[in-house]
């Protein structure tokens, strides 16, 4: 039973059961919810599964003054948006016939069949609206409190019928899992994984992002890399030992948990590689841009940085480029976690302010400049001197300078 879980509790999901679980028809919560309730995580989105088909849930919502959104009705999917709180209600399904991720379904009132068609023993759990827990295949119960990530029935088959379940089989061990990965989905991973190549780069890279950040990545990953997943998906070997260092500064720096700089530790090698891996993972363009420069400036980094130093990058990449290109040359330097000489300067880029130019091109007319691309080398040398004095000279300085030497 589950009885003290708010979400369960709410008054909105009771109008969703008492709206659709009628004439016959039975709702249940499903999957995620249950499963991290279970597990003692944080509940995120709360799906509902029903016997009642699509537009039966569409005419019953909108009766109960509900308001039903058929955002994948071909797939028996409404949303039901109650006192604003959106739950995804799907209609139970059974596989008519599967190949990849195309498979021909059709509605059904089996929930042992709709149990069976899903990936993990985990996912596949539901609760009524009394807090009853039914677990269709047996075993997912006893797997979410032994934290065991397990297909249901035959891993081949369950992988045959959609590639990334290969991915998401690592990245459920990686956010849920503990112990050691299980044998029988490993051994059908390894068998299968040449199916990785038939997926699209969007559903690739959305698994990987999910997979780099969660708390047994390293694990994961290790395992990921000796069994050649990691070679098929990034084209390329994998940095294994600066990943897990990056893990490790997490709870120094909360900077070094994002997917994207944990993505660049992983598999960046040269500047090329990250265009690679944006090719493969369908970065976006800010993502692209936050990893190359990251890269970039990384190289010039070293536990021993002068103050003056720190400046003068804050000033030329700011705050962000900054801490992630630290980040990045500290995982690749064999200081741990708990180095001094690396905790200051991550301080120190995010406690020190970025400096602003004092000059600007109309102060070079007000002195008489002709506009062109004079005014544009003129601001060019000051800004040199200004850094070159640390930022010490004032706008006055400046202009002082640059009127004496005429």
């Amino acid at each position: 039973m589950i009885t003290d879980a708010l979400w369960l509790t709410s008054a909105n999901l009771a109008r969703v059961f008492d709206a659709i679980a009628i004439e016959g028809d039975d709702a249940r919560v499903v999957g995620g919810a249950v499963r991290n309730t279970l597990m003692g995580e944080p509940v995120c989105d709360i799906d509902v599964a029903t016997t009642a088909v699509p537009d039966t849930v569409m005419t019953r919502a909108r009766k109960a003054g509900l308001k039903p959104i058929p955002t994948g009705i071909d797939h028996g999917t409404i949303t039901v948006v109650s006192e604003g709180t959106a739950y995804e209600v799907t209609t139970l399904r059974e596989d008519v016939e599967t190949f990849g991720r195309h498979a021909v379904v059709r509605f059904s009132r089996d929930w042992q069949a709709d149990a069976a068609r899903r990936d993990f023993t985990m996912n596949a759990l539901y609760v009524d609206a009394d807090g009853a827990i039914h677990d269709p295949t047996g075993e997912g119960v006893s797997d979410c409190l032994a934290r065991r990530v397990r297909f249901i029935g035959d891993p081949h088959a369950r992988i045959r019928e959609d590639y990334l379940r290969i991915l998401r089989f690592f990245r459920f061990h990686a956010c849920y899992g503990s112990g050691a990965i299980d044998a029988a989905g490993l051994s059908a991973v390894i068998s299968a994984r040449e199916g990785l190549r038939q997926l699209s780069a969007e559903r690739v890279g959305h698994e990987i992002r999910r997979i780099l950040p969660a708390p047994h990545a390293v694990e994961t990953v290790e395992a990921m890399a000796e069994t050649g997943i990691i070679e098929i998906v990034f084209a390329g070997v994998a940095l294994l030992e600066d990943f897990a260092h990056l893990h490790h500064l997490t709870d120094f720096a909360a900077e070094a948990g994002d997917a994207i700089l944990r993505l660049c530790a992983l598999s960046c090698f040269v500047q090329e590689d990250v265009e690679r891996l944006a090719d493969r993972l369908r970065l976006s363009t800010r993502e692209e841009k936050r990893m190359a420069h990251a890269f970039g400036a990384s190289r010039g980094f070293s536990s021993d940085l002068r103050e003056r130093d720190v400046r003068e990058c804050l000033y030329r990449v700011g705050h962000e480029t900054a801490i992630d290109a630290a980040l990045l040359a500290w995982c690749r330097d064999e200081a741990g976690p708990e180095d001094q000489g690396w905790r200051r300067l991550i301080v120190a880029l995010r406690t020190f302010e970025i400096p602003v130019f004092p000059v600007a091109g109309r102060d070079l007319l007000v002195l008489g400049r002709k506009p062109g691309p004079g005014i544009g080398k003129a601001l060019r040398a000051l800004e040199a001197r200004w850094i070159a004095s640390d930022f010490a000279l004032t706008r006055d300085d400046l202009l002082a300078g640059l009127e004496a030497s005429e």
